[in-house]
């Protein structure tokens, strides 16, 4: 999407400000759905008696480039783990294990597998199982999603693996990862989150709202080029939310093995260059530089005047939750989250310092002693 009409007042005089939408709704303004979730009903069997393998079943769906399958239990043997799944891709490499020590609760999602095409396997680990597992959904993407926020004539984002970047903008894209998660409106999305201490990142609340969204995401890092095998990670917790300011902090389930984001608590001022690293529409890492520069330092966010600076800098959906960096410091001001739209010709970001006097005192301090030293 291109820039509609040249804007004769000052950008920021026309925010508008964002009151009581659901969260369902302020997905579909903001952001396109990557896949519909389907719902499907394939029982995992009858197992047969005796150990190891005990049921095979073949998913299949023509046309799609990867698959995520939700499994089901729905009674679980009262005697330890007792049952395990590998699914293997078209190939017959396998692609994702778990076992029942692995999961909690009754359902969980599988990493993604590439293909149209899954061989689903289940394993006993006593002679007479119990267990009953099936598949009830499923998310099959076929399509890219289409650009949401491009600013100006063109679209000036370029990748973050082209050579002649200056060294420190491939460095802090090391902090920044694709999320991959199953909404509960029932759709799947992408978005992007960045490193805050080693093991918490900070991303959009539109993007992860609930504990369950946060079960299903995937968290890939170095995922730079087309190609690159990413350093995929789970998410542990659901720390704190906030609807206004739009950000989610959430805890990796082990630390990772490189440097957080530097926070920076001033405001940048109005035309301060600025540089944004995300994965938009869930694509290999690129950076938004050219023309990425502060339009209004106080802009309306989702409900309040002041939360928000605005910026010209190119994103698309899939950006949600990328860090907003000063070009000039290399340190993190913003948090995008809203796009371009008919209601206004700029991007917005929240104020970094406007988060983290939201944090509860535990996770502001936890936030704080993990961060790298200026």
């Amino acid at each position: 999407m291109t820039r509609a009409a040249t804007v004769l007042l000052p950008a920021w005089l026309l925010a508008v400000p964002l009151t009581g939408q659901d969260l369902a709704a302020e997905r579909d303004r903001v952001m396109k759905a990557v896949a519909p979730v389907k719902d499907v009903d394939l029982p995992l069997r009858p197992l047969q008696e005796g150990l190891g393998l005990v049921f095979v079943r073949e998913v299949r769906e023509p046309g799609a480039s990867s698959l995520r399958l939700r499994f089901a239990v729905d009674n679980a043997p009262d005697a330890g783990a007792s049952w395990a799944i590998q699914v293997k891709d078209a190939a017959g490499q396998l692609a994702w294990s778990a076992w029942a020590g692995d999961v909690a609760g009754a359902a969980f999602w599988s990493d993604e597998i590439e293909g149209e095409a899954a061989r689903v396997e289940v394993y006993s680990a006593r002679p007479a199982n119990p267990v009953l597992l099936r598949i009830d959904k499923l998310v099959a993407p076929t399509r890219k999603v289409e650009p949401l926020s491009i600013t100006g004539d063109r679209n000036d984002l370029a990748s973050i693996s082209i050579q002649g970047h200056d060294p420190w903008i491939v460095d802090r894209g090391r902090s920044v990862a694709r999320v991959r998660y199953v909404g509960d409106n029932g759709a799947a999305y992408s978005c992007t989150a960045f490193l805050v201490t080693r093991d918490l990142m900070l991303t959009n609340q539109h993007c992860i709202a609930t504990p369950s969204e946060m079960d299903s995401a995937l968290v890939d890092f170095d995922f730079d080029a087309q190609g690159a095998r990413p350093k995929t990670s789970r998410l542990r917790e659901l720390l704190q939310t906030n609807f206004a300011l739009d950000y989610a902090l959430v805890r990796l389930k082990k630390p990772v093995d490189r440097a957080p984001l530097r926070l920076d608590a001033a405001h940048p001022p109005d035309r301060e260059q600025l540089l944004i690293i995300q994965h938009p529409n869930g694509e290999p890492k690129q950076i938004s530089l050219r023309d990425c520069k502060v339009d209004g330092p106080l802009v309306h966010g989702r409900r309040e005047p002041g939360t928000d600076f605005a910026h010209q800098c190119d994103t698309m959906s899939g950006s949600s939750g990328s860090p907003v960096l000063r070009f000039g410091t290399k340190t993190v001001v913003g948090l995008h989250h809203l796009g371009y739209d008919a209601q206004a010709v700029f991007n917005r970001a929240v104020h970094i310092d406007r988060v983290l006097a939201d944090l509860s005192p535990a996770h502001r301090a936890e936030v704080e002693a993990g961060q790298p030293r200026p």
